[in-house]
């Protein structure tokens, strides 16, 4: 189950949703792992382009956050996105920025590891 259960937000091109908001996400496969899943509203003429921004409170240490996607909204069901496994950030900032052009209906975050127990805020976009 994701760690966040009530109903499921939809994005549309032009969105962006806070699926972390300064939370520090137990680090594992699934569950508690998972941010805030969303849908893809279905749009014409739509590039299937997807932003995945990400910034911790301070240096993450050794991490990794999965951007992952799904057709249907079952824990089991999210695959990570093709170099969707981000393992490092800048160095200044501690942010992260990932873009891919995805056609599934449902996507996510996934804390899968992290050493240093700092929080992270991210957002996913169309």
């Amino acid at each position: 189950m994701p760690a966040y259960p009530q109903a499921v937000l939809s994005i549309s091109p032009g969105d962006f949703v806070t699926v972390w908001n300064a939370e520090t996400p137990t680090a594992g496969a699934g569950g508690a792992s998972a941010s805030q899943q969303l849908s893809l509203a279905p749009q014409a003429a739509d590039s299937g382009k997807l932003h995945f921004h990400g910034q911790f409170s301070g240096a993450p240490g050794a991490f990794e956050v999965d951007c992952q996607a799904a057709d249907v909204d079952s824990d089991t069901s999210y695959q990570t996105l093709s170099n969707g496994n981000i393992t490092s950030v800048d160095a200044t900032n501690n942010t992260f920025h990932f873009e891919v052009i995805c056609s599934a209906r449902f996507v996510r975050m996934l804390m899968r590891s992290r050493t240093n127990a700092v929080s992270i805020t991210a957002t996913i976009g169309r």
